[in-house]
């Protein structure tokens, strides 16, 4: 009897969890995300422009640049300059000893006031003789031997006058100073040094007008133009720089095979020659898929766009390219002709109705 009830009662409490399993079931599950309407603005994908480039490196150089040297042999003094600093046209750099061009310029007047009196002498021998010959007291030979004396004495006072005016010429080889207005960048010597004419002692540049040197390959030299505007970056400068080709040197370096190329810099501050740039010269422009940047979204860390499909919004992943200003070039997953969503797509979700703004 006790076996009958329990069975009894197990067979009841199964028809009881079916029918709650049941009514469970009846009951709608929605765990989807209710469809949104949203205005946005779109448009057709099409074809952009995006320029070549050829990204080159290449070193700020100075325009004026001068390895000042001493004309005259002799012993360095006054050498105060400093690398850095800033000098003027017309300052003083050094001076070299003016023993030597002293003692040269009195052995020189010297010269010249023996010569001077040899020629006095020698022109009282010439009036002299001259008289004797008109009166036949003396031949013509000797009258043409004296004569002969009297011209080269002449020519020894022209000489001894050239010597003076050499040696105190040398007067203004002896303090030397900067031809133009710059910064001394290097400085090769101190005083008491022996300077030779010809041997550097200070270098000097003018940092008020630079340009940038690079090298560049045949293929690339080929379509370049002088006047050809081209985007400068230079280390430390913030602001993309605008220079412009002025010197193409046609014959290649024989062991690099490249071409020398100068472009001319506008006016920038804090830039020291050898300053490394980078050199971005225009080679046309390549045709691409380019969109607005604004239709690029995020969702789920992929990059994508949304295509309005049949007034439905549908999520297409994309790989980007270039940004040029507002736009960046689609590199792949969208078609030309495919209609985007360009604007109010923050909160966009697949499925969502596109309610296109003109």
């Amino acid at each position: 009897m006790k076996a009958l009830l329990s069975l009894f009662a197990m067979g009841f409490l199964m028809l009881s969890l079916s029918a709650c399993n049941q009514e469970e079931a009846a009951k709608p599950v929605n765990k989807a995300l209710a469809v949104q309407t949203i205005q946005a603005k779109v448009q057709t994908v099409e074809l952009g422009n995006v320029p070549l480039t050829a990204v080159v490196p290449g070193a700020v150089v100075p325009d004026q640049k001068a390895k000042i040297a001493s004309r005259l042999m002799g012993y360095i003094k006054d050498l105060d300059v400093k690398v850095g600093q800033k000098v003027q046209r017309g300052d003083l750099l050094f001076s070299i000893d003016s023993s030597d061009v002293t003692s040269g310029i009195n052995q020189a007047k010297s010269a010249y006031a023996q010569a001077k009196a040899a020629l006095m002498d020698a022109k009282l021998d010439y009036d002299r003789f001259e008289k004797l010959y008109k009166d036949a007291s003396v031949s013509k030979q000797q009258f043409d031997k004296i004569s002969l004396q009297y011209k080269v004495a002449q020519e020894n006072l022209v000489a001894a006058q050239s010597g003076l005016n050499q040696a105190e010429a040398q007067l203004k080889y002896v303090n030397v100073r900067a031809p133009f207005d710059g910064v001394i960048v290097e400085k090769m010597a101190v005083a008491g040094d022996l300077a030779a004419p010809g041997n550097p002692i200070v270098v000097i540049e003018n940092l008020k007008s630079l340009s940038v040197q690079t090298q560049v390959a045949e293929d690339l030299f080929a379509v370049l133009r002088p006047e050809d505007e081209v985007d400068v970056v230079i280390d430390g400068q913030k602001e993309l720089l605008k220079g412009t080709i002025y010197t193409l040197v046609s014959a290649a370096d024989p062991k690099t095979r490249t071409h020398t190329v100068k472009l001319s810099l506008p006016a920038i501050n804090n830039v020291n020659s050898g300053t490394f740039a980078r050199v971005n010269f225009h080679r046309g422009v390549r045709q691409t898929m380019m969109v607005p940047t604004s239709a690029i979204v995020v969702r789920s860390g992929i990059q994508g766009v949304f295509v309005v499909e049949d007034q439905k919004a549908s999520f297409h992943m994309v790989r980007l390219g270039e940004t040029i200003n507002d736009k960046i070039e689609i590199q792949s997953g969208l078609s030309l002709g495919d209609v985007i969503v360009v604007d109010n797509n923050v909160s966009m979700l697949n499925g969502d109705i596109v309610d296109v703004v003109k």
